[in-house]
């Protein structure tokens, strides 16, 4: 299973709400779809109907002590020395793709506690696992893995103040869908509407943040470069939420 977040298997160069846990569809072999349609920005004087609001499933990736406290350490490493615990603030949400067909398989591989030996690059900047706090399906549902006031190690630089959104699939195999448009753009409206969330980009732009105040990160050598989601899919989604008037990366330097 490949996944492309700053922790992803595959290294080419995801307030809390209660919920019941159930069990992730497997889309493994979903069929090409077509492309992304952008939707035109909110306009008031039109009797357009309201955007769906965002159903979101809860289904937590294990999180024991034992890999809360190496998140701990992850954090005093590479954000904050003085750093307590894992709670964060988030003010800015990163949309990422998986690089797999399947939730199921996603969710698996967040549940470890520890990344494997073969990711030797990762591991030199800590050994606790990647995460995400959301996952959406490629037929748009919303899975929430973990509280999204709990740092996540999802985009170098960023996650002591970001929100990962992992989206099944990427550009090649599995096509990012439509139904994963309008699941993020709902998703997003859920959570600026109770997080005090500034900033919108995609994993593929993290690293042009770096020399803004948002970009923390204490090790020179710790960095990366990703593609996912991609100038098409961001381009969808932002589309669908022009009217919250959130930054991207040109407009924090």
């Amino acid at each position: 299973m490949l996944v492309a977040c700053s922790g992803r298997a595959a290294e080419r160069g995801g307030r809390d709400r209660p919920g019941s846990s159930v069990a992730l569809a497997l889309t493994a072999d979903a069929a090409p779809s077509p492309p992304l349609a952008v939707a035109a920005p909110p306009d008031a004087a039109t009797d357009a109907p309201p955007a769906p609001a965002a159903i979101i499933v809860d289904t937590p990736i294990a999180w024991p002590p034992e890999r809360d406290a190496a998140m701990l350490a992850y954090r005093r490493i590479h954000s904050d020395d003085a750093a307590a615990d894992t709670t964060i603030t988030p003010r800015m949400i990163v949309l990422h793709y998986t690089a797999g067909g399947s939730a199921k398989a996603t969710k698996a591989y967040f549940d470890r506690l520890h990344l494997e030996a073969s990711r030797a690059k990762l591991r030199a900047g800590g050994d606790v696992n990647v995460s995400a706090h959301f996952l959406v399906d490629l037929d748009g549902t919303i899975y929430r893995l973990m509280p999204e006031t709990r740092m996540a190690r999802h985009a170098i630089g960023v996650n002591h103040v970001a929100i990962g959104v992992e989206n099944v699939g990427d550009e090649d195999r599995w096509k990012l869908t439509d139904a994963q448009v309008v699941a993020n753009a709902a998703l997003i409206r859920d959570l600026v509407a109770r997080h005090p969330i500034e900033v919108l980009v995609g994993h593929h732009e993290v690293r042009d943040l770096e020399g803004t105040p948002w970009f923390v990160e204490r090790d020179p050598t710790y960095r990366n470069t990703k593609p996912d989601p991609g100038a098409r899919f961001m381009a969808a989604v932002r589309a669908r939420v022009v009217d919250l008037g959130l930054r991207g990366p040109a407009d924090v330097k």
